[in-house]
């Protein structure tokens, strides 16, 4: 309490002394800071070196500044002091917060974490280093220079420099870089390219005190900057006057600095060179005392550019300063905003700033400063991306001020308007411009390419494969501004035509999806936005381009798309053939498709559903069946027998009163109906149905009814033990005219490796399921390529190979981090939990099923609710809890019933979830000769 008190007094005495406004305003921050420390704290202890830092700075600011000198203080000491001010604000805010927080909650005190202030102490002492290091020797002499005017005897003649800056004490990921560049100074100049807030200044700092260099230039290491002054202003005299400045050469004379550049080996950096290529007036004369400079065999040249532009005659290694890496992103993020969330909120944050680094700091500083929770700042960020990156009014506090400066350069005013159009379709089109499409995108810009040119040369675009993008921010500012009612909209009207008419054209004549793949982001944001101001006048036709879209999809490059919010606020008119009612039906079942293909089971079924209620509106009752018919085969899918079966008698019922039912769709039903059928144990009758649609697919050769009729008659054969006749069928699948995409061929393998299984060829089977392996492509959905890794583990399970199971679910969690839905999740949890219970660690086991339980209720699938619940109970009875197995088997027996399932079909189909014969529980609890106790 002494040392504080102590602290305290002389922080506010110094603040008396001084006569800078922002010092007074540093000294008072940190007074207030203490005084919460002392009166709320809880933990005072591990606030000493904070106290000591805070009394070092005070003396420091006090020693520096006093003496009423203002007129003479450098302007390096407000600029430091500014940014020292906007820290300890930020702590004084964290502090007063809790003791707010403290009174409201009726707390007589608190306490802050000691990672905090321990992060604290650092930045302090980042800034305690600036000051000292950088400024105090320059202040004294100036000080000392004024206070002895006149008197000149013992003065040194040796001018003022300007010292190199200090190491950027938060600089992540560029190592590498930082090695690279100074192999390159050893024999060339060296120019960092890249876009505003890429972190090229903080390269060149840390370059100036890599060793090599330091040992190389010694205090001949010199920074010139050109970040505080406009391009308007620079002339030729102010740009040798900047260089003389730094250099301390007391003559702004060309031939002065020449003559101590020459003196010695030199490292000259020009930081934010732009600034001067685009000098009002000069330009030239500019460029040849560079080149003048760099012929010096003395000189070594570094330049920091916004653009690839450097004087001809001046030989340069060019090298491009790229984003951080994803590591050292979050790194950067987490050493400013520390928190022990789940770190794939920080992943896909970082993701959508494109690794960019001044971003990253900004966010950082924005979450820590308004104490969020990672959910808080994902939903500030989904809400108002621009606004949260513009936090100051400096180009280091805000992303449009560093932006804008390049926007507002001359090089960029000399394109035109046609630039900033190209600019904002460039940000409007998240796959960029592709390079081949430029003409058609721009027809009435005929240098189109000249244009591009000069924005990559500018960095604010880039070449990415055959397209030319933006980094996230850049585009995120560009397309801010056409966010607000009162600026014109954007004029997409080339974008549209060009982009519709190729639409149209591969969907009517098919191009293996080689245009869809490239383009499918750039569509759906069209898509997205042409469908959020539709009129009933173009309505159509947008919807019509969504469904060619979707469709595309589907088949090409199967994903989710957020094309599903927008179509359900689509109006639906109020009567049947009205333009609204009839694009929405279309576009909901185009989705509901999608998601079908995606085993996106609920979301789907919704789909359908809405699909299914607007073409009964529209009169279109064909459609209507169908979708009841897809809803069923969903329903199936979960288990639900009972709602399948009343679906299809539904859609057969329809089929009938509308007089719309043909020989197509009675076997269609039929196959569904087999489907729930066999589930249900009745297998002779789903033989009699699947042999009737078999019959008729073959008759109207429709291979692809016909393939998937075979499928499920090798499944009931599979199931009634019949494994020579299921293998016949899974086999003549191969043989159809048509057959098969890749994903079929994959999903045939499997099914014929669960038949090698069944009669005991587990060599056989690994065959099989090693050439599906070898056959993924990467252009399957999820859900094949996880199926594929998830039969490896089971038969390795099976096999006792417990370690090579984890080793494919290590592969398939992966997988899944990155592109997985959560059908896909569940199904690995159970297969994970079923290794475990084999491997006999129950513990693990159990909570990998109650895990693998709540997923798939989540999802609504009864049929592996139930496997889940049957293995609680068998560990239970593993583990002599003959009262926990007879509830969990009592639940599995009461959630089988509701799905209508036949007992004997829970696990004999083609998919390997069955648990071991010694895992008896089940059986005995269903012939009653389960012991209570």
């Amino acid at each position: 309490m002494a040392v504080l008190t102590n602290a305290i007094s002389a922080l506010d005495m110094a603040k008396e002394l001084v006569p800078l406004d922002i010092a007074k305003g540093v000294l008072s921050t940190l007074s207030s800071i203490l005084t919460v420390v002392k009166n709320t704290m809880q933990n005072k202890e591990d606030f000493a070196e904070i106290v000591s830092r805070c009394d070092q700075i005070a003396k420091s600011v006090e020693r520096s500044t006093c003496g009423g000198f203002t007129s003479e203080i450098n302007p390096r000491i407000t600029e430091i002091l500014d940014e020292l001010k906007s820290f300890v604000d930020g702590i004084e805010k964290t502090l007063k917060a809790k003791e707010q927080r403290a009174l409201t909650e009726r707390a007589f005190s608190v306490s802050v974490d000691q990672g905090s202030i321990a992060k604290w102490k650092e930045q302090l002492n980042f800034f305690l280093q600036r000051y000292n290091n950088e400024l105090i020797v320059h202040i004294a002499v100036t000080v000392d220079r004024i206070r002895g005017a006149g008197t000149t005897e013992g003065k040194s003649d040796e001018p003022d420099r300007e010292p190199p800056p200090v190491r950027p004490p938060m600089f992540f990921g560029r190592d590498a870089l930082v090695q690279d560049v100074v192999g390159s100074l050893n024999s060339q100049h060296v120019i960092l390219v890249g876009p505003g807030g890429i972190g090229k200044s903080s390269i060149a700092k840390a370059i100036l005190n890599e060793d090599s260099i330091v040992a190389r230039f010694n205090d001949r290491r010199f920074f010139v900057r050109f970040d505080d002054i406009n391009a308007s202003q620079v002339t030729f005299d102010t740009f040798i006057g900047l260089i003389a400045g730094t250099l301390g050469v007391r003559s702004n004379r060309l031939g002065s600095i020449t003559i101590f550049l020459g003196a010695g080996n030199v490292l000259l950096v020009f930081d934010n060179a732009e600034t001067f290529q685009d000098a009002a007036t000069g330009a030239d004369r500019i460029a040849e005392a560079i080149e003048e400079f760099g012929a010096l065999p003395t000189v070594t040249i570094m330049f920091t550019s916004r653009n690839r532009r450097v004087p001809m005659n001046l030989q340069c290694t060019i090298i491009d300063v790229p984003a951080l890496g994803p590591s050292a992103a979050r790194n950067a993020f987490t050493h400013t905003y520390h928190t022990d969330g789940f770190p794939g909120i920080i992943d896909k944050l970082l993701s959508d700033l494109d690794f960019h680094p001044l971003s990253i700091n900004i966010l950082a500083h924005v979450a820590r400063e308004n104490q969020w929770t990672l959910e808080e700042l994902m939903r500030s960020w989904e809400g108002q991306q621009t606004r949260l990156l513009d936090v100051g009014d400096g180009k280091l506090q805000s992303l449009s001020v560093t932006i804008e400066l390049s926007l507002t350069s001359s090089s960029i005013q000399r394109l035109g308007a046609d630039a900033r159009h190209v600019m904002e379709i460039a940000a409007f089109l998240p796959q960029g411009l592709n390079e081949k499409d430029l003409e058609h995108l721009f027809p009435t810009i005929p240098n189109i390419h000249s244009i591009v040119g000069a924005l990559c040369r500018l960095s604010l675009m880039y070449r990415k494969k055959d397209a030319y993008t933006m980094l996230s921010p850049i585009r995120l500012h560009i397309s801010s501004a056409h966010k607000d009612d009162d600026v014109p909209s954007l004029d997409l009207t080339h974008v549209r035509a060009y982009y519709y008419e190729q639409l149209a054209q591969v969907d009517g004549e098919d191009d293996e999806g080689a245009w869809i793949t490239t383009e499918d982001a750039n569509l759906e944001r069209l898509l997205a936005h042409d469908l959020s101001r539709a009129t009933p006048m173009d309505m159509g036709l947008i919807c019509q381009a969504c469904c060619q879209f979707i469709r595309q999809l589907r088949h090409h490059k199967p994903r989710t798309t957020s094309l599903r919010p927008v179509i359900l606020r689509l109006p639906e008119g109020n009567r049947s053939r009205d333009a609204g009612l009839h694009s929405k039906a279309d576009c909901a079942y185009a989705l509901a498709l999608l998601a079908d293909h995606l085993v996106n089971v609920t979301e789907s079924i919704n789909l359908y559903a809405t699909a299914k209620r607007l073409f009964v509106l529209d009169q279109r009752h064909d459609l209507a069946a169908l979708c009841l018919e897809y809803m069923a085969t969903q329903y199936t899918w979960l288990g639900k027998i009972s709602i399948a079966e009343d679906m299809l008698r539904d859609a057969l019922t329809m089929r009938q009163e509308q007089h719309i039912l043909s020989s197509e769709d009675e076997a269609r039903i039929n196959l569904y109906l087999g489907q729930a059928m066999m589930h249900r144990g009745r297998l002779e009758e789903t033989r009699v149905l699947l042999t009737s649609a078999r019959r008729h697919f073959e008759d109207v050769n429709n291979t692809d009814d016909l393939s998937e009729t075979m499928r499920w008659q090798g499944e009931v054969e599979l199931r009634s033990g019949n494994y020579l006749a299921a293998r016949r069928d899974f086999e003549a699948r191969f043989l159809l005219p048509t057959f098969m995409s890749n994903a079929d061929r994959l999903w045939n393998l499997i099914f014929l490796s669960v038949v090698e299984v069944r009669e005991g060829n587990i060599s056989e089977a690994q065959k099989l399921l090693e050439e599906a392996s070898a056959r993924v492509s990467g252009g399957e959905s999820i859900y094949t390529t996880c199926n594929v890794l998830l039969h490896q583990v089971a038969l390795a399970s099976d096999r006792g190979d417990f370690n090579l199971a984890r080793y494919f679910l290590r592969r398939i969690f992966v997988e899944l981090a990155a592109h997985g839905g959560q059908t896909e999740l569940a199904l690995a949890t159970y297969y994970s939990a079923r290794n475990e219970l084999f491997a006999q660690d129950y513990q693990k086991a159990r909570d990998l099923f109650s895990r693998a339980l709540k997923y798939f209720d989540e999802l609504s699938d009864m049929m592996f609710q139930v496997k889940c619940v049957r293995a609680l109970g068998e560990i239970a009875l593993l583990e002599k809890d003959f009262t926990g197995a007879n509830m969990q088997f009592a639940r599995a027996k009461y959630l089988r019933d509701e799905t209508g399932i036949h007992p004997d079909f829970l696990y004999n189909g083609s998919v390997p979830s069955r648990l071991k014969a010694s895992h008896g529980g089940w059986k005995l609890f269903l012939e009653g000769h389960l012991p209570s106790s």
